[in-house]
């Protein structure tokens, strides 16, 4: 059976090998295993020809084989420490986000374009190595350059986040149908940036958001480094409810992380 590489970048970090196609994988991370009965998940897969100082590969054939049954060995752990640091950004392929009940949608990468939208106030969810929501008067290239700076004692050597919504009423609050646990703390992060144009970021939380995330989503997902950014867009409304439509249905019923 064929070797898959994945590496887990939601909730926490790991490089596991599994003879299950994505979908498949997908669906046993959200509802095959006692270790996470339930909850949305979101994964890379890894180019198959990885090589590595750093990971012990040479074990994989060995270890990730099929069960007595012949049924397919669904996961071996290769690591679960400082993955994505050793991980460079280009054996990392699609992105797929798997929902509670494991409806998997693979995003491909994609070339970001930033226009005048990228500009702050932005509302971006740290997903690995770190997960602090943050909101940001710095648009998502300058927020990865900024993070992922060596000089930045708070940064990180490589980082994926995801920008999130942040629509507003006429009032000035957060719009009611966005599902997140503390509105009123969230605009009170913002309104402390606009008073201080010279201040980049705020930290809202270190814990990551819990409820309805797909539903929370904007632009995408991006993956960088000091080297550049990949992009994995956000379908769009209209795909959302045409084309993906039993993928949006679960991810909009999705009341947990």
């Amino acid at each position: 059976m064929t070797i898959h590489y994945y590496m887990l970048c939601y909730r926490f970090e790991a490089l596991v090998a599994s003879q299950l196609p994505p979908e498949d994988f997908g669906a046993y991370l959200a509802v095959g295993t006692k270790k996470n009965t339930h909850g949305n998940m979101l994964f890379f897969e890894v180019d198959p020809a990885l090589r590595s100082t750093y990971f012990r590969l040479e074990d994989v054939p060995n270890t990730c084989v099929p069960h007595q049954d012949g049924s397919p060995k669904r996961s071996k752990y290769i690591s679960t420490y400082r993955v994505l640091e050793h991980l460079d950004a280009d054996v990392l392929g699609k992105l797929y986000l798997t929902t509670a009940d494991g409806r998997v949608l693979g995003l491909d990468a994609s070339t970001y374009i930033e226009t005048h939208n990228g500009s702050g106030p932005n509302l971006f969810q740290e997903l690995c190595p770190v997960s602090t929501m943050v909101v940001s008067t710095l648009t998502p290239l300058a927020f990865n350059a900024y993070m992922t700076d060596p000089k930045n004692q708070v940064g990180v050597p490589r980082l994926i986040f995801a920008d999130l919504l942040v629509e507003r009423t006429a009032s000035g609050h957060l719009a009611g149908s966005l599902p997140y646990d503390h509105p009123d703390h969230i605009m009170e992060c913002i309104r402390g940036l606009e008073a201080d144009p010279l201040k980049p970021t705020k930290n809202v939380t270190r814990a990551p958001h819990l409820h309805g995330f797909f539903r929370t989503i904007r632009r995408g997902f991006f993956l960088g480094d000091q080297g550049g950014i990949k992009f994995y867009k956000f379908p769009s409304k209209e795909e959302l409810d045409v084309k993906y439509h039993q993928w949006w249905h679960s991810a909009t019923e999705s009341l947990v992380m």
